[in-house]
């Protein structure tokens, strides 16, 4: 009987820690269907800034992680800083000297907030 507590603890621990995070907490990577609009907005805010000439394949180079605003962005509102957002970037072309700025997208209302340059 001791027995089968402990295997199964050990496998209770294992379930949870395999489907232990939800939504929320699951950091934003690749191209899922949520980051489809954030990529929307951020390309249109490329494009509105004649930035877009050295990315590749547009929205489909695109990467979207979750990231904490800081000093090393270009903030259109100040008050965004130390906040949770998402940031967008696109693939540049290996050859290109200057590449495409990273977009960050406020995730709530799918608005650019700031930019980082790109390098």
């Amino acid at each position: 009987m001791r027995r089968f507590v402990s295997v199964s603890g050990w496998m209770m621990i294992a379930v949870l820690l395999l489907v232990g995070c939800d939504e929320e907490q699951r950091v934003v990577n690749g191209n899922e269907p949520a980051d489809d609009e954030a990529i929307a907005v951020a390309w249109a805010y490329v494009t509105a800034r004649n930035w877009e000439e050295p990315a590749i394949n547009a929205g489909g180079s695109a990467e979207v992680q979750r990231v904490t605003v800081d000093h090393g962005y270009e903030l259109l509102d100040d008050t965004y800083f130390g906040s949770e957002v998402l940031a967008v970037s696109f693939a540049s072309e290996p050859d290109s000297v200057v590449g495409v700025p990273t977009i960050l997208v406020e995730p709530e209302s799918d608005t650019v907030v700031g930019y980082m340059p790109g390098e």
